[in-house]
């Protein structure tokens, strides 16, 4: 069998078996054993995590928000669909955003929970752009007011 012949999955199933590959106990794929494909996990036989950084990733988004923000994932959908998903601010589009934006830097585009530091009460979804200027003007409406009035001069 030629290797052109053999799908990413066929050739990974085959050497799933060999010591250098290890199989996510999440989405059940064969990954080469590697820091690439596995975080460290010092208390494991084998050094890595049992699950792979993909599933990883997705599962610490899920309960980040979950814990931090008590907002599920259908919650959180239900507010990118009412946002049309586009940043509460500047509108720019989610999607578009990631497109442009993972290219540079892996995480950056995806939507930002954006709430009051002393409810903890949710105001809406911004982007990473929008979220970092409300940071830097400390939340404060006064400064912002400030703002729009200097760059109109």
């Amino acid at each position: 069998m030629k290797f052109e012949d053999s799908s990413v999955d066929d050739i990974y199933e085959k050497e799933r078996l060999n010591k250098n590959f290890k199989t996510c106990t999440k989405c059940k794929r064969a990954y080469p054993a590697t820091f690439m494909y596995f975080h460290r996990h010092r208390n494991r036989n084998d050094g890595f995590d049992p699950w792979c950084k993909e599933c990883k990733s997705e599962y610490h988004k899920r309960y980040y928000k979950q814990k931090k923000y008590n907002m599920t994932i259908e919650e959180f959908r239900k507010r990118l669909e009412q946002q049309k998903n586009g940043c509460a601010i500047c509108g720019i589009n989610f999607d578009i955003l990631k497109k442009i934006k993972n290219n540079k830097v892996p995480g950056i585009g995806d939507p930002r929970i954006d709430h009051n530091h002393k409810t903890g009460k949710i105001r809406g979804l911004l982007c990473d752009d929008c979220n970092t200027a409300l940071g830097s003007f400390q939340d404060n409406p006064l400064i912002l007011i400030k703002a729009a009035k200097y760059l109109k001069m």
